[in-house]
């Protein structure tokens, strides 16, 4: 039961890997993206044990169940990062990378920490859960609530200084990536037919 909770964590985190690098298109960015999910999921395990929390089953299933989570904080703020880059690069005197780096995260900040204590809160009432069903459900939802927090951490954190490193540093491509410009084009008819019939 542990291995296939193993390799649900493995399928799970290859395809939100997949699904990062198609919405970025860009290799660095979405590389940057997904090195929280090993971060935070890293972290989430090393507080477990010191909790002298068992890697159950139902302690993998909470971190299984966190991989889409984890890398949202990530993708946020390096697309933001991006976004501002890019139109940086086409002002007549672009500015020093490091400032539009970092007003580009503190932009998203809030945001990025006001969702993440919304999807804990949803969360916390399974702790408060008694008897057999909070003995069991309770290392999962400590194993999801200890790995959203880690990549918080996380965006707060490494996202950008990778990002500078990595990001900043390197040719953007001038466009959006395909998928977003196909998504946007059917999200702003869906939007123009909605707002027609309020």
């Amino acid at each position: 039961a542990t291995g296939n909770v193993g390799l649900s964590l493995i399928i799970g985190g290859v395809l939100v890997v997949i699904v990062v690098f198609l919405f970025l298109y860009d290799f660095r960015s979405a590389a940057v993206s997904c090195m929280a999910i090993p971060l935070s999921l890293l972290a989430a395990v090393i507080v477990l044990e010191r909790f002298g929390v068992a890697l159950n089953i139902m302690a993998l299933g909470g971190l299984a169940i966190a991989i889409g989570v984890v890398v949202d904080d990530a993708v946020i703020d390096v697309e933001n990062i991006v976004r501002r880059l890019r139109e940086n690069a086409w002002l007549i005197r672009p500015r020093a990378v490091g400032p539009v780096v970092i007003e580009a995260c503190l932009e998203v900040r809030s945001a990025v920490v006001y969702a993440t204590f919304a999807v804990i809160l949803v969360v916390l009432p399974v702790l408060a859960l008694s008897g057999i069903a909070g003995r069991l459900f309770a290392p999962l939802g400590t194993a999801y609530i200890l790995a959203v927090l880690a990549s918080l951490v996380v965006a707060l954190t490494v996202t950008p200084a990778l990002a500078m490193l990595f990001v900043a540093g390197g040719r953007l491509k001038p466009d959006e990536p395909p998928v977003m410009r196909w998504s946007k084009a059917r999200y702003r008819e869906l939007l123009l037919k909605t707002a027609q019939r309020p």
